[in-house]
C-alpha cells in the first residue's frame, strides 16, 4: 500500500513501468482520495526525472574526462614530433566540441538545485500544515432513506422532516447538560442548512446553533424535541482549568460510523502556531472527530479536538474547556437558554473501560447538512 513514507518508491516504480495492472489500479484510486498523497507522489515523479537527467549529467562528466585525458595523452605524444597543431587548438576545439552538452548539464544542475531546495521549503511547510477533522459525510454507509426511518422510531419525537439536499460533513459532538444542549466545533456545522445528531443507539435528532465562538472553533447546539431527555445523568463534568502540560488523557469520536477510543498525553500548553486557547496533544486523530471530547484519568473534559498537523497521525489539536464553560455562563444569561452544568463526577474512580461505557452514551455523531 502506498503512503507518504514509500512515496519514493512508488514513483520509481512507475516511472520504470514495473507495476501490475492491480498495483496501477490501486495506486490511481488511493491518489484520487488522498490530495496530499497525490501532491506527494507528483512530486517524487519529478525528483525521479531530476535524478535521470543527474545521471546523464554524471555520464557527459565521465566521457568530458575521458576526453581530457586523451587529449593529454596526445599533448605529450606531440612534444616529440616538430610538424603538429599547437595543443591550444585542440584544447578550444575539445571546449567548442563539449561547449553546449556542458552548458545544458550546468542548467540542470542549478534547476535540481533550486528545485530541491523550493520542494524542501514547500514539503516542511505542508508538513506543518493544520488540518480541520470533520469528515465528508459521502463516506458514511448510511442511505438518507435509512436516516429518515431511523429518525421516525425515535421515541417522544415529532414526525421526521424530510431532508431536501444530501449531507456534506460530519463530526463529533457531547451534551453538556441533560436536557438536549450539546457542543462541536463550529466550523463543523458553518452555513449548515440543517443538523441531525445521531446517538451511540442510532437514533437521530434534528438540532440547531444557537451559539458559536469561531474564535475558539466552538459552537453549542440545542435538540429541537423538547422531550428530549437522558434517562440517567451526565457522569463527567467541563473543567474549568487549564489542563498541565503531560497530562494522560483519552477521547471518544466518530470517524467511522461507530464510535472509537483513542488515549494520548498533552504536549504542549499551546496549541498550532502558539494558539494560547488551545493544547498540542499527542493522540491519533482523524476526520470525523472534530467536536470529540478529552477527558483526564478522572473522567473531566478538560478540551475538545479541533484538527490536528498534516502528514502526522499523533499530533493533534484541542480547544480548552474552559472556553466552552465561558460561552455556557454567557448563554446563561439568556432564561429562555439557561444550561444546568453537571458538577459531580460519576465516574472519577471507575476502571477505564467503565468509563468509556458510560461516556459513549453523551457523545455523539453530529450530521450536516
Amino acid at each position: 500500500m502506498i503512503h507518504l513514507l514509500n512515496v519514493e518508491e512508488w514513483a520509481e516504480r512507475y516511472q520504470n513501468g514495473d507495476l501490475l495492472p492491480e498495483e496501477l489500479k490501486m495506486l490511481h484510486a488511493t491518489l484520487e482520495e488522498d490530495i496530499v498523497l497525490n501532491k506527494a507522489f507528483e512530486q517524487a515523479l519529478q525528483i525521479q526525472v531530476l535524478i535521470r537527467e543527474h545521471a546523464r549529467k554524471t555520464n557527459l562528466k565521465s566521457k568530458l574526462a575521458q576526453a581530457a585525458v586523451q587529449h593529454r595523452a596526445q599533448t605529450v605524444a606531440a612534444q616529440d614530433k616538430p610538424a603538429v597543431a599547437k595543443p591550444e587548438k585542440g584544447v578550444w576545439m575539445a571546449i567548442k566540441r563539449y561547449w553546449k552538452p556542458i552548458s545544458a548539464a550546468a542548467g540542470i544542475a542549478l534547476c535540481s538545485s533550486l528545485f530541491t531546495y523550493t520542494l524542501t521549503k514547500d514539503t516542511k511547510s505542508k508538513n506543518n500544515q493544520y488540518v480541520l477533522l470533520k469528515r465528508d459525510i459521502e463516506s458514511i454507509k448510511k442511505s438518507q432513506s435509512q436516516i429518515i426511518s431511523n429518525m421516525k422510531q425515535t421515541e417522544n419525537s415529532a414526525p421526521a422532516p424530510v431532508v431536501d439536499n444530501p449531507g456534506t460533513y460530519s463530526g463529533s459532538g457531547f451534551a453538556i447538560s441533560n436536557d438536549g444542549y450539546f457542543t462541536t466545533n463550529y466550523h463543523v456545522v458553518e452555513k449548515a442548512d440543517s443538523i441531525y445528531l445521531e446517538m451511540s443507539n442510532g437514533k437521530f435528532y434534528k438540532a440547531s446553533v444557537i451559539k458559536v465562538n469561531p474564535e475558539a472553533d466552538l459552537a453549542i447546539l440545542k435538540v429541537e424535541d423538547k422531550n428530549f431527555a437522558f434517562k440517567q445523568a451526565i457522569p463527567y463534568t467541563i473543567d474549568k482549568n487549564v489542563a498541565l502540560l503531560g497530562q494522560r488523557i483519552f477521547s471518544i469520536g466518530y470517524p467511522k460510523d461507530e464510535v472509537v477510543y483513542n488515549e494520548g498525553y498533552i504536549s504542549s500548553e499551546k496549541g498550532y502556531d502558539g494558539n494560547t486557547l488551545a493544547y498540542q496533544l499527542e493522540i491519533t486523530a482523524n476526520p470525523g472527530q472534530s467536536g470529540a471530547p478529552v477527558l483526564d484519568n478522572n473522567g473531566n473534559i478538560v478540551g475538545i479536538i479541533t484538527g490536528k498537523q498534516n502528514n502526522t497521525s499523533g499530533t493533534t489539536f484541542a480547544v480548552h474547556a474552559e472556553q466552552l464553560v465561558k460561552m455556557i455562563s454567557e448563554l446563561s444569561k439568556d432564561k429562555d437558554k439557561k444550561v444546568n452544568l453537571n458538577n459531580k463526577n460519576r465516574y472519577s474512580s471507575n476502571p477505564r473501560p467503565e468509563q468509556v461505557k458510560s461516556l459513549r452514551e453523551f457523545v455523539c455523531a453530529v450530521r450536516v447538512y
